[in-house]
């Protein structure tokens, strides 16, 4: 509707689906939508396009925004000439995420406008007109969702499809000397300074914003102030206390920059502040500040008072509690769901989640944990990384832990695949780690690192060549799966495909590796865990940096075009000694029930991997013509 001509992302939940949508229906509308190699180019190539005056879009999620932070911080000191929208999806709770970061802040931080959601409806509308405050500033304009709206799903009313055309072009002095070139005359402190004269704009333009709404009921002594999704949970919140209408309320779309005329309004009329918003108490600290920089005496409660926690997500309930708080009454009574959970929590199993019934991984894990122990490993440390392959590390055993203070090496015997990973923080990291432990001088056992195909392009490049450079000791285990797995199967370099299903040049791993100066790469099919165990051992006993390459196209994916090459299993029960070998491989196609191993048929894909791990035959793979 806003007339988006390049369209940009890397996979990332809970932002994957909005490029997702885009490329389905980039090839009907006539514009570019691709998946790029990372956020960072994804940024950048949105920047390109916009600079050249067409719109773009780049979608992230909130961890991805994190790469972008480098370019996004200097671009608007020149500013932008298309509208250019930054759309990011934040993950409270961190339900798919290593952290529940507010990049909010980052708006704030660069000094661009951010929008935020209250719903369905309000997240197409407000992206639509963020592309026009774009282009009205000549800065990038922020839309942050959160996991619930970005997860959910709601009627929306759509508007008719901007068909305008816009000729890219281009001009080094557009309204500036070097406009495009944070160097060029006259610096980047004048930049700085042009960038800082847009805020008045800004600060004006969020004022009269639809999204912006502030109800003022006679006699009312509280106010609620909350942006974005806080503001429906706020208000079913009222609700559920019979308090409608009899609380001041300010809705808030814009929380960067914040509607100052409003806020002043809604101090000069009540007594007490409860700022309710999802992440940092961003908006609750500004609040404060107007409120100091006018004179106020008023009470304004929040995160930063602790009557609604600083941590995790919020929803009515915890609102409803919070509202009780200030205005001293009696809390709700707990909801259904909470009586709910509590009824259940001693009838089901607390578990994680598992990598799916063949997945190839499960192969590389296992001929890992063998390996190790052939070689007779001694305190192995495994650096793990981000996609399906992180699973890795979550500990689903469950085992019991004893965390003390140690001053010595200690080995913790990896039984399950779900025990490999000692270390996990974010894309790229897990190599660049067991870089650093080599470089340490560790020699209490080997360092190995993990990643996926698609984090070997995104992160892992300039990693590989520092390990060349300064003549690294590891193993780096690539697990070349064919997709960007973990966020819903999407191409990547490795696929052969693009984001709008056309053909594209397929990249070797192998050859990248090669390129890049590595000369002990060795590549193996993970479904073949005799070759895989030796291959992974022959690369823990190299003397040097080695590459192994497991290489398998996602089962899920094969299974999807239906070139899955399986065979057929079969279950012999007197066989079974009860050694739990088909347990630890860790498919969640594997029962054991009543001291036997056995296959649960409904999931089951038949790939042949438990018949290799198990010691007897209760586990078999049936030769042709048998019956």
């Amino acid at each position: 509707e806003a007339g988006v001509d390049v369209a940009s992302s890397y996979p990332g939940t809970p932002a994957s689906e909005i490029l997702e949508t885009l490329a389905d229906a980039a090839p009907e509308l006539g514009f570019h939508a691709e998946w790029s190699t990372n956020e960072k180019v994804a940024f950048e190539v949105a920047t390109g396009a916009s600079i050249t005056g067409v719109r773009s879009i780049v979608s992230m999620k909130n961890a991805g925004l994190n790469w972008v932070m480098d370019p996004f911080m200097t671009i608007v000191y020149g500013g932008i000439r298309g509208g250019f929208v930054v759309a990011v999806a934040d993950d409270p709770d961190a339900h798919y995420s290593s952290n529940e970061q507010d990049t909010r802040i980052a708006a704030a931080y660069a000094d661009i406008p951010c929008l935020e959601p209250a719903d369905q409806q309000e997240a197409k509308d407000m992206t639509k007109y963020a592309f026009e405050l774009s282009e009205k500033l000549e800065l990038p304009v922020f839309v942050r969702s959160v996991t619930r709206i970005s997860h959910a799903s709601g009627d929306v009313e759509l508007g008719e499809i901007n068909r305008e055309e816009r000729k890219p072009v281009f001009d080094r002095h557009y309204k500036q000397a070097h406009r495009w070139n944070v160097y060029g005359d006259p610096g980047p402190v004048e930049k700085h300074r042009w960038l800082k004269s847009r805020q008045p704009l800004a600060k004006e333009a969020v004022e009269d914003l639809p999204w912006n709404e502030l109800d003022l009921p006679e006699a009312a002594t509280l106010g609620i102030i909350a942006p974005g999704l806080a503001s429906s949970y706020a208000r079913e919140a009222l609700k559920l206390l019979g308090l409608e209408n009899e609380i001041s309320f300010l809705k808030i779309g814009t929380p960067y920059p914040l509607p100052e005329k409003k806020v002043v309004n809604l101090l000069e009329n009540v007594e007490k502040i409860l700022v309710i918003e999802e992440g940092e108490s961003m908006v609750e600290r500004r609040i404060k500040e107007i409120a100091q920089e006018n004179g106020f005496d008023v009470k304004i409660e929040g995160k930063t008072t602790g009557v609604i926690e600083a941590v995790g997500e919020i929803d009515s309930g915890i609102c409803a509690k919070a509202i009780s708080e200030v205005l001293e009454i009696e809390p709700p009574a707990a909801g259904i769901s909470e009586k709910v959970k509590k009824e259940i929590e001693g009838m089901i199993a607390p578990r994680s989640s598992t990598l799916c019934a063949g997945c190839p991984h499960l192969g590389t894990y296992w001929a890992l944990k063998m390996a190790l122990r052939k070689t007779g490993s001694k305190v192995q440390i495994v650096n793990g990384d981000i996609g399906c392959y992180e699973m890795g590390g979550y500990g689903v055993f469950a085992k019991e832990i004893d965390a003390k203070e140690t001053k010595e090496s200690k080995k913790y015997l990896i039984e399950s695949p779900y025990e490999t990973l000692d270390t996990n923080y974010v894309m790229g990291a897990g190599i660049g780690l067991m870089q650093g432990q080599s470089q340490a001088g560790y020699d209490d056992g080997p360092v190995i690192a993990v990643a996926g195909d698609s984090t070997f392009f995104h992160a892992c490049l300039p990693e590989i060549v520092n390990a060349v450079y300064n003549d690294v000791n590891g193993l780096f285990l690539i697990m070349d799966n064919r997709w960007t797995a973990m966020t819903g199967h999407q191409p990547n370099p490795c696929t052969g495909e693009t984001a709008t299903g056309g053909a594209a040049k397929q990249l070797s791993i192998e050859e990248v590796a090669q390129a890049c100066g590595v000369e002990h790469i060795l590549t193996v099919d993970p479904y073949n865990l005799e070759d895989t165990i030796k291959v992974i051992k022959e690369a823990l006993e190299h003397d040097g940096f080695s590459i192994v390459i497991t290489s398998h196209v996602c089962t899920i994916q094969a299974l999807r075009r239906k070139v899955f090459e399986g065979v057929k299993m079969k279950v012999n029960p007197d066989e079974c000694i009860s050694c739990r070998q088909c347990v630890e491989l860790g498919c969640p196609a594997i029962t054991y029930e009543n001291e036997t191993g056995g296959i649960d048929w409904n999931i089951c894909v038949e790939c042949g991997l438990c018949a290799q791990v198990c010691p007897t035959n209760a586990l078999t793979i049936e030769e042709e013509g048998e019956e």
